[in-house]
């Protein structure tokens, strides 16, 4: 009876922490869902007359990250992409592309909430492929 009883605990400890869900999700948000400290930030990206830099921004909060892409990420004729996110032990690769487009579209920004359970020494991100660096970090 008690091996039973340990075999089924054991069966169900593995079941259960197993079925835990990714440790990172993503998923596109509309600005007006974000909170005041993402839109905030944006906006500060936004009124910034530097040069172009790469487009892409990180904004912390005490739960989640926000992906920011603005036009700057884009080239003359291209669009938003497809976006993944892959880890290993110890980085989050954050890949996201450009695309042709046709007339008509034109998103100005893309913003991603990204959900990370666990601790990553590093953030990269890659564009088209190739690793590149955020324009700016919030937090």
């Amino acid at each position: 009876m008690k091996r039973s009883l340990l075999l089924i605990l054991i069966v169900f400890g593995g079941i259960v922490s197993g079925c835990g869900g990714d440790k990172i999700t993503i998923s596109e948000i509309d600005l007006e869902k974000a909170n005041d400290m993402v839109k905030n930030f944006i906006q500060n990206v936004e009124n910034n007359l530097q040069d172009p830099d790469t487009g892409i921004y990180i904004v912390n909060d005490t739960k989640n990250r926000y992906l920011y892409l603005n036009q700057d990420f884009l080239d003359d004729g291209r669009g938003f992409g497809d976006i993944d996110i892959k880890t290993d032990e110890n980085s989050i690769n954050i890949y996201v592309n450009d695309v042709s487009t046709s007339d008509g579209e034109e998103d100005t920004y893309k913003l991603y909430k990204i959900k990370i359970k666990g601790e990553y020494e590093y953030l990269k991100v890659f564009k088209n492929g190739e690793e590149t660096h955020f324009a700016g970090v919030g937090a």
